[in-house]
């Protein structure tokens, strides 16, 4: 948001506290307009206090605003917002939906049914006719046609228009395709200590959730030779998920040793990333990936799956991105890291930091970010909201 500078007013809707936590951010106010950097943000309860609080935010919403939903199939943040516009008791004059990954085959297998009957009613009761779709990247604009075939995918670069186009007697969807902006910082100075041959420190940093596949990176870990410690930073919200991957923890080789620390701040990610040799994330989708940014960034060279835009990283000297059927290459590359020295881990360090450089919001990105808000904006004023999930 800082990157437009006074150009758009930002006003973000969120709750009061991280997801899965019983308790709120301290210090926090609810239900009221706070300015937090070049933006307003206003928290919200978990609870039917929290709904009551959003509908009548949805209402009192009036037709100079364009609406941004950072979920599909959130009920609080997305779904709510949706019904209403289809109703007509919240009237913005533009909607922006972002699903943030979760059309991807790894993110839809996971409550299907549940999932593609929500998609299957959608269709018909027009819920989503007329709005702008935010792809993050060409897989994921493939993953939303796949769901939505009659959204018209534009380029950016292109010369706005204010035509409504017509599908089938419908008002016709719109899908732009802009890679996130990547909201991270480069560390002054490096933590990372010299790397011995024989040993690797991986580490994990995510939800601990299916979607993010702990339970396959512990599986890649079983046949790998040499010392290997392997810390697990993020929040356990799958309860039963997490039980599962400590029954794996607890069948590893004693040459595996694995740590969990818990939830991190996002302050210190940019620290513990720089502690590490490698970034192991065989997760079965993003749409972006902030994370995989933020090791980069960090000079942390990431072996994660091909299930994200971050493609082609061998070539580019900075890790790997493999299918996630191939087990034995997973396996093969983590013990290529595991006898690395440390002059081969420092030119993959410093290419990490310097591809991230030319990636992370870079005058391009910026750019098709500035022209999908225009396009939102065409026949509007100045002012957005945001509903984050």
């Amino acid at each position: 948001m800082a990157v437009f500078g006074g150009e758009i007013d930002f006003w973000i809707v969120t709750l009061d506290r991280d997801l899965g936590e019983k308790l709120p951010f301290p210090g926090i106010v609810v239900n009221r307009w706070i300015q937090v950097g070049h933006a307003n943000v206003m928290y919200l309860r978990p609870g039917l206090r929290g709904y009551l609080s959003m509908f009548a935010l949805l209402r009192s919403v009036d037709r100079n605003t364009v609406l941004y939903l950072n979920s599909f199939f959130n009920r609080r943040f997305s779904m709510m917002a949706v019904f209403m516009r289809r109703l007509n008791l919240c009237r913005v004059r533009s909607l922006v939906l972002a699903p943030r990954g979760e059309f991807s085959p790894g993110a839809i297998q996971f409550k299907r049914r549940r999932k593609l009957s929500y998609i299957k009613i959608s269709h018909l009761l027009r819920l989503y006719d007329g709005i702008t779709w935010h792809a993050s990247s060409d897989f994921e604009a493939a993953d939303i046609q796949r769901q939505f075939p009659l959204a018209s995918h534009i380029s950016v670069a292109g010369i706005l228009s204010d035509k409504i186009e017509i599908a089938r007697g419908r008002r016709k969807s719109v899908l732009v395709t802009a890679l996130d902006l990547g909201d991270v910082s480069f560390p002054k100075q490096q933590n990372r200590q010299p790397k011995r041959r024989g040993q690797l420190r991986a580490v994990f940093v995510s939800r601990l959730t299916r979607k993010k596949n702990l339970a396959g990176a512990l599986r890649m870990l079983e046949g790998v030779s040499g010392d290997v410690f392997f810390d697990i930073y993020g929040p356990a919200e799958d309860a039963k998920y997490w039980e599962k991957c400590q029954r794996l923890i607890a069948a590893l080789p004693p040459n595996i040793r694995v740590r969990y620390w818990g939830e991190i701040e996002h302050e210190r990610i940019a620290q513990v990333f720089g502690e590490y040799d490698l970034f192991l994330f065989p997760t079965l989708g993003e749409n972006f990936g902030h994370v995989i940014s933020e090791a980069l960034v960090s000079g942390c060279p990431v072996l994660i799956s091909d299930q994200t835009p971050w493609r082609n990283l061998e070539e580019a000297g900075v890790g790997w991105d493999i299918p996630l059927g191939e087990t034995e290459r997973f396996q093969s590359v983590l013990q290529q890291c595991v006898d690395g020295d440390d002059d081969w881990q420092v030119v993959l360090s410093r290419h990490a930091m310097d591809y991230a450089a030319k990636r992370v919001s870079t005058p391009e990105v910026i750019d098709a970010n500035r022209r999908l808000l225009q396009r939102a904006f065409a026949r509007t004023n100045q002012c957005g909201y945001s509903i984050d999930s």
